[in-house]
């Protein structure tokens, strides 16, 4: 029989090879949502899980309420979004913004934040059709806008006590969510200026024409109403998200009075196969990981290597937010894991906030992040290339989170 240490190292390899054949298929220019969807069955294989399990596993899937309720959100998200583009609303914020004091640069540091203050599955496609009408596509590669999106939509994730990460964490380790929200609220600043440094310091403000605060604010207002409506309708009201941006998509349309074919030219740009499959991809790959156990193999490598807390509390969450993309599976799971490192027997914030940071930085590398993918889709841009605009700043990111974790800073909220 293998012993335990041979075991691991197989479940190494194997989780190795399937990091590897999505890199590979990326670079090959696979569709992002055929790797997805290829790689999960990849770790079913490798990880030999059984047929039965495996296809129950998918049907379910497909069936289930979170399949269908996330395919509907990222549909009509990207119909209301085509349809502000077509209707020139998109256009007239993109000019409202610009009479801002700083002009474009104010409004790509703000606006995917402000849609980002109301968590929504694929949020960041909700901001990308602003950012698109504020950097022209001419004068800043598809790269660049991804990440200028990508990176301004997902700080406030560190400290808003709204997002589900913050939640479980309260929920998985009992330290107080107002706690949780301030201590990693230094993450969210030093997010929020690195994106100053790396972005938005190259967008050109030689064209802004500055107007009174006022007369911006309300071409803004006038202009941004439906994406305001479906976050005040969702966050607020509690309705279902899909049927949030549904009502105000309607409403928008009873407003407008857009023309068949421009409502047709919307219609189309969301139901697309290609769309969806990125939607399945994500989903299966996170569904064959649970199913094949791969997820825990994380945690018995680390911890029969004999790495110091901190290195094990870092590959383990880290690893599980790159292999998933998701802050519901490194708190809800990796957490759990490591719960005699984090909150057993007793609450230790500073590997609490070290743990967040691991986790959120492979989640936000991670391929199957649906914010990235769907951004990535939206700007036709490459994701080899958005990598290589990305790495360095959250290169950046992890040195100052390791400093503050190192500070006196987290035992204060012991």
């Amino acid at each position: 029989m293998p012993s335990a240490s041979l075991l691991n190292g197989m479940d190494a390899v194997k989780l190795l090879v399937v990091f590897l054949a999505i890199v590979l298929a990326l670079r090959k220019r696979v569709s992002v949502g055929l790797t997805l969807l290829a790689a999960g069955l990849l770790t079913l294989l490798l990880f030999q899980t059984a047929l039965d399990k495996s296809l129950t596993g998918y049907l379910d899937l497909v069936r289930s309420t979170r399949f269908v309720s996330l395919t509907a959100v990222v549909v009509l998200i990207t119909v209301l979004g085509s349809l502000l583009k077509e209707l020139k609303y998109l256009g007239r914020l993109a000019h409202s913004c610009k009479s801002l004091y700083g002009g474009d640069r104010t409004a790509v540091a703000a606006l995917p934040g402000l849609v980002g203050l109301m968590p929504m599955p694929g949020g960041s496609l909700l901001s990308a059709p602003l950012v698109d009408n504020v950097l022209a596509a001419g004068k800043y590669t598809p790269e660049f806008r991804v990440v200028s999106n990508y990176w301004f939509r997902h700080h406030v994730e560190f400290f808003w006590p709204v997002y589900p990460g913050l939640i479980l964490t309260e929920a998985t380790t009992g330290m107080p969510i107002g706690s949780v929200s301030l201590m990693q609220l230094p993450l969210a600043v030093a997010m929020f200026l690195i994106g100053l440094i790396f972005f938005v310091r190259r967008i050109d403000t030689s064209q802004n024409q500055p107007r009174s605060l006022l007369s911006a604010a309300a071409g803004i207002a006038r202009t941004i109403w439906p994406i305001v409506l479906a976050i005040v309708i969702y966050g607020i009201l509690k309705v279902d998200l899909s049927l949030a941006v549904l009502l105000s998509l309607v409403l928008l349309v009873m407003v407008a009075r857009p023309r068949g074919r421009i409502l047709l030219r919307a219609l189309k740009d969301g139901f697309s196969p290609k769309l969806i499959l990125l939607v399945l991809g994500v989903l299966s790959f996170q569904t064959a990981l649970e199913l094949s156990g791969a997820i825990a193999a994380v945690t018995r490598l680390t911890t029969s290597a004999g790495l110091p807390p901190e290195a094990v509390i870092f590959a383990v969450c880290a690893t599980i937010g790159l292999l998933t993309g998701m802050v519901s599976a490194y708190v809800g799971l990796g957490y759990s894991l490591l719960a005699g490192l984090l909150y057993q027997p007793e609450v230790a914030p500073a590997h609490i906030m070290l743990a967040y940071l691991s986790g959120y930085l492979g989640m936000m590398l991670s391929p199957s992040h649906l914010c990235l993918i769907l951004t990535n889709e939206f700007f036709k841009s490459d994701l080899a290339r958005v990598y290589r605009l990305m790495i360095p700043p959250f290169l950046l990111l992890a040195l100052i989170g390791f400093l503050i974790y190192l500070s006196p800073w987290p035992e204060l909220f012991r």
